[in-house]
């Protein structure tokens, strides 16, 4: 699709409407599609992105299960693969990992819904799932990046003699530990790790009094790190040892490296097209929050949106309390032209705006805060004059600058074209500018080219009037107020109000009327009877609006009665079942007694025998009660009961958590966590930023 000029899409804020889709993008694959959205002109891109969006929208809406695409971004690993000589290290590996794993879930998944989601299928289509991929990094590396010890024969010989060195030289150091403990030497840490050698932490008092190695002080002074004698081989064979574990690492990550350049491909494949999904269902959660709908997509040249909006400004409006007011439009081949007249300040630019941005958005394949019965057609050219493009470098004026503009529009315009202009002939002598924007029109309409103006000129207005292949619209206003309403009104010009507001503001009436007797009668009399006709018409709407609201109201009362009407012959039909059944029992009875009655002599039975049942009822009556609020006081308890079981579950897993290799911990009473880097019988080696200090596992809680 072509525009003109250059900066087209950011005079209708389109890149606003891209930062907010970015927003919602959780890759970045997806937020680099995000800036890189720009509108096209092929009917059947359009129809893809739309309804893949719907499809994106239908499932986010509806709360329905998609798998997690949530992916790492692999694009200096890709980057690495592409060089003979790089090596990955295992973090790396394990993100080519995680994304071949979220690929072949969304894969395996979109296969088994490919009828329900046929267009979101479509985006991986021709992918396959790696499972070689995968096991060939699980062969060699942890979930966690870590190299295994099955990886390699050499490996696990280093690692063997890497325990073994540790053992010796913990048993001798957990013996200095102890020794000079119970002397008072060390800090309440006692040990410490010191440019990765294991040293005592020892009080700066007592430092010469140990035979070692001093390897430096804490930042206060009052901390010495002292590596003892007999410890300095027993390091050595440590570190020596982890040289040979770190080399065969090594070995191990290039031959690595090396075997999975052949996956690059996929690997790539994998990225785009989880990103293509992400940004997808980045732009479904905007099209939510601006309640979009996808329109109707026609082939012909035409617009007509209903019920439409600014999306920046509804967000505008809602975050500062305010209602956004709905615009319609309707443009086809016999009325493509819309001259959009009315005061200043009373929306003229927001409606060419709304409608221009709509239309971006639409041919970006995305979804438009219109209603769903909405049709648009699509556009190969798109040209606009909104603003000043005075120009010092080239000494234009505002005026001439909109005349290059013209010339261009002119030269170029077509039965494809889609053009914007707001605040048509003005920057020049409102007679001759009329007349050249009047001509300009005229002839925009007979290269069959469609498109929205706003005006305060009324030779304009009058030719939209006259001409078949235009129409009128006109900004509503209250002539009461004197406020504008921002709604479009579509059928007739609008009244600039000049001399309404000036009263209303309070300059001097003979101003007003000076000014009146310098204008041409016809001119005046021309803007009398817009504003007399805007009136009848604002009068006729109001009417309208009342009979339609109270139509509705009528409605919805009928309705309700009746839904109530049918609720209550329900309800009835049930009770009445239910309580002829009881009558009729109770009526058995009554009968028995009524027969026993007749016989004086066992009225006294019967007197007895009433008695007896209206109790029973009684009581019968009185333990359904108490029994109905024992249930309830039963299940408050049981629902406090099973509250305080969760709790204590969760509180004693956080306590019983295992503490692994890599894991985040703190330490009780702080704040600040740290990362396990090594674990040897109970005691931990952690690195608190640029420390690490050994603490016993016990005395550590993870903060993961």
């Amino acid at each position: 699709m072509k525009y003109f000029p250059e900066n087209t899409l950011q005079r209708f804020e389109f890149p606003k409407i891209i930062a907010q889709i970015e927003k919602r993008c959780d890759s970045d694959r997806a937020k680099r599609y995000a800036e890189e959205l720009r509108p096209v002109d092929q009917f059947d891109t359009i129809t893809r992105l739309l309804e893949e969006t719907t499809e994106a929208k239908a499932i986010a809406e509806n709360g329905i299960y998609f798998p997690e695409i949530s992916f790492p971004n692999i694009s200096r690993e890709l980057g690495m693969l592409g060089i003979d000589n790089a090596v990955l290290d295992g973090q790396q590996v394990i993100k080519l990992r995680k994304v071949a794993e979220v690929a072949a879930t969304v894969i395996r998944f979109l296969g088994e819904k490919k009828e329900l989601y046929p267009r979101l299928r479509g985006i991986v289509e021709g992918l396959y799932t790696s499972k070689e991929l995968i096991s060939l990094i699980d062969e060699v590396l942890e979930p966690n990046g870590f190299v295994k010890t099955s990886a390699s024969k050499e490996l696990g010989r280093a690692r063997k003699a890497l325990a073994e060195a540790k053992h010796k030289a913990n048993k001798a150091f957990e013996a200095a530990v102890r020794k000079y403990k119970k002397l008072g030497w060390l800090r309440d840490y006692e040990e410490s790790i010191y440019n990765d050698r294991r040293v005592l932490a020892v009080t700066a008092e007592n430092k010469r009094k140990i035979d070692g190695t001093l390897h430096g002080n804490s930042e206060s002074g009052n901390t010495s790190f002292v590596e003892p004698a007999n410890l300095v081989n027993l390091n050595n064979d440590v570190a020596e040892s982890r040289q040979w574990e770190k080399r065969e690492e090594y070995r191990i990550l290039r031959e690595l490296t090396h075997n999975l350049r052949s996956y690059k491909a996929i690997l790539e494949s994998y990225e785009n097209a989880l990103g293509f999904l992400d940004f997808t269902f980045a732009k479904a959660r905007y099209a939510m929050h601006i309640d979009a709908n996808k329109p109707l997509i026609s082939r012909k040249k035409e617009i007509n949106v209903i019920q439409a909006y600014h999306p920046v400004l509804l967000e505008q409006n809602r975050a500062d309390g305010k209602t956004t007011i709905p615009m319609n439009l309707s443009l086809d081949y016999k009325k493509r032209i819309l001259v959009i007249s009315g005061p200043n300040a009373g929306g003229k630019s927001v409606s060419l705006k709304t409608f221009g941005l709509l239309q971006i958005m639409f041919q970006c394949g995305m979804l438009i805060p219109a209603e769903e019965h909405s049709q648009m057609g699509i556009f190969k050219q798109f040209f606009v004059d909104i603003g000043d493009d005075q120009s010092i470098a080239y000494e234009l004026s505002t005026y001439s600058s909109r005349l290059v503009k013209m010339k261009h529009f002119l030269f170029h315009a077509n039965k494809n074209t889609l053009f914007f202009i707001d605040e048509f002939g003005t920057g020049s002598d409102p007679e001759l500018g009329g007349a050249i924007a009047e001509t300009i029109l005229e002839e925009m309409g007979k290269s069959k080219a469609f498109g929205v103006i706003t005006t305060h000129y009324a030779n304009l207005k009058i030719l939209a009037e006259n001409s078949p292949m235009m129409l009128n619209g006109c900004m509503l206003f209250d002539e009461d107020t004197l406020l504008p309403k921002y709604k479009l009104d579509i059928g007739q010009a609008g009244s600039s109000y000049t001399f309404e507001v000036a009263q209303k503001i309070g300059l001097d009436q003979g101003v007003i009327d000076g000014a009146k007797m310098k204008l041409d009668d016809r001119k005046v009399n021309l803007d009398k009877l817009l504003i007399t006709l805007q009136t009848k018409k604002n009068k006729l709407n109001k009417e309208t609006h009342i009979l339609q609201t109270e139509k509705s109201k009528i409605r919805k009362e009928i309705e309700a009665s009746r839904l109530e009407a049918e609720k209550y012959r329900e309800k009835q039909e049930n009770l009445n079942f239910s309580e002829n059944m009881r009558l009729i029992q109770q009526g058995k009875k009554y009968d028995s007694i009524l027969k026993d009655w007749h016989d004086k002599g066992k009225r006294k039975d019967i007197t007895r025998k009433l008695t007896l049942m209206s109790e029973k009822e009684a009581a019968r009556k009185k333990e359904k009660d108490m029994t109905e609020r024992m249930r309830e006081k039963q299940d408050r308890i049981r629902k406090q009961k099973e509250n305080r079981r969760k709790s204590r579950q969760e509180s004693k897993k956080l306590m019983d958590k295992p503490i692994h290799v890599g894991d985040k911990v703190r330490m009780p009473g702080t704040k600040e966590a740290g990362v396990v880097e090594e674990i040897s019988k109970n005691k931990a080696t952690v690195v608190f930023g640029m420390i690490r200090t050994i603490v016993p596992i016990n005395k550590l809680r993870s903060a993961g």
